[in-house]
């Protein structure tokens, strides 16, 4: 008897359970149900497609380094730059530039590092970085690959185990014969050539300076071929200059390669700058000299902005005759947009091309790209140019 009541208190029990459970089914379900925010959940199709989106894309935050700041040819670079940025945004993008470097008067690795250390502990997505010293700056680069951002270089190269990919604004072979060809094509106007030699002159920036050295071994090269072979470096110790990168040095160094300019065998005929800021100021103090070479038996030319030789260029009695250079907009565009690809995985160390809106296709090789050709600028076409 105890038992028959036992067993149908269990089936009452599992009864009202069941009840229980096909009221509150009834209650998830139709269209009036809610989740805990008070929205319809989703269906099965729905959470399926939900799942399967693409999550938003994070920000990605790029930090760019200048040899340094205040100069007009880093300033094109930054303009370039912060149009590759707004142009990322408006296809969408969330992406954030930073850029900072050491003045222009105290432009030293120490002071990179510095700036590079404090955008290694916010972890930035990328760096690109123009290094003043290649080598001293390696083990700085390499922190931040440790770190997980990802390394690039412009303008200037490092060593090439410190970053992942460097956009060169154009070969160094292609530099050093512009350089060369722009004196070539001037003095022969004033009357040099195979017949009667010239000799060359540099201004250049530090020893340590990638580029500069760079260039001018490409120039050494270029004037060793036939074509070229009349134009001489007599004495390399005496004839290339090394002002680093203080102006005022620059300034100093270049007035005194103008003192030894002029028509003699023992004289320079054609002196070159090889930075930004050698080449003007080569212009400059041409126009500041008390005793002046005779401009139609020199020539000047050398790496600067167009609108940083203007007014020398258009200047007659000034034999700085011409420049050489590349888009430097460009190039810093090129570098922000190359850094953002390879920060979401668009290139990657593998790629052998990248593309971007601008410029189109652009090939990848030994983890370099190539903005492009150097350019020559003369009085001819000097005012076609705005950088």
């Amino acid at each position: 008897m105890i038992v028959k009541k036992k067993i149908a208190l269990v089936l009452v029990i599992a009864l009202a359970l069941v009840t229980a459970l096909s009221f509150g089914a009834c209650s998830s379900g139709g269209d009036s149900a809610t989740t805990d925010e008070g929205t319809p959940p989703a269906s099965d199709d729905q959470a399926t497609e939900e799942s399967t989106d693409t999550p938003a894309a994070e920000k990605v935050t790029i930090a760019m380094l200048p040899k340094f700041k205040g100069e007009n040819y880093f300033d094109a670079c930054k303009v370039g730059a912060e149009e590759a940025i707004e142009e990322l945004k408006a296809s969408g993008a969330d992406v954030e530039l930073l850029y900072d470097g050491p003045p222009q008067s105290d432009a030293t690795n120490q002071n990179q590092v510095n700036i590079l250390e404090g955008w290694i502990a916010q972890k930035v997505n990328a760096i690109l970085v123009s290094p003043n010293d290649p080598d001293a700056i390696a083990p700085t680069l390499k922190k931040a690959q440790e770190a997980g951002i990802k390394v690039l270089t412009f303008d200037a190269d490092a060593a090439p185990d410190a970053r992942d990919l460097f956009i060169n604004q154009a070969s160094y072979e292609a530099i050093g014969t512009g350089m060369i060809k722009a004196v070539a094509d001037k003095l022969t106007e004033k009357g040099y050539g195979p017949d009667k030699p010239a000799n060359l002159g540099f201004v250049s920036s530090a020893k340590t300076d990638a580029n500069q050295k760079a260039w001018l071994d490409a120039a050494k090269e270029v004037i060793a071929t036939d074509e070229y072979s009349w134009l001489k470096i007599a004495n390399e110790e005496t004839d290339v200059y090394y002002p680093g990168p203080d102006e005022t040095e620059a300034q100093k160094q270049s007035g005194t390669l103008i003192s030894r300019m002029g028509d003699g065998a023992d004289q320079i005929q054609a002196a070159i700058g090889l930075t930004s800021m050698a080449t003007p100021a080569l212009g400059a103090q041409y126009e500041q000299a008390a005793k002046k070479p005779d401009a139609s038996k020199v020539t000047m030319t050398g790496l600067a902005t167009p609108n940083a030789l203007k007014d020398y260029i258009k200047n007659d009695s000034n034999p700085l005759d011409s420049g050489v250079l590349w888009s430097c907009m460009d190039l810093g565009y090129l570098a922000v947009e190359t850094a953002y690809q390879y920060s979401i995985g668009t290139i990657t160390a593998d790629s052998t091309t990248m593309t971007t809106d601008r410029l189109g296709e652009r090939e990848i090789a030994n983890k370099e790209i190539l903005l492009g050709d150097a350019l020559i600028f003369d009085k001819a076409n000097v005012d076609e140019f705005d950088y």
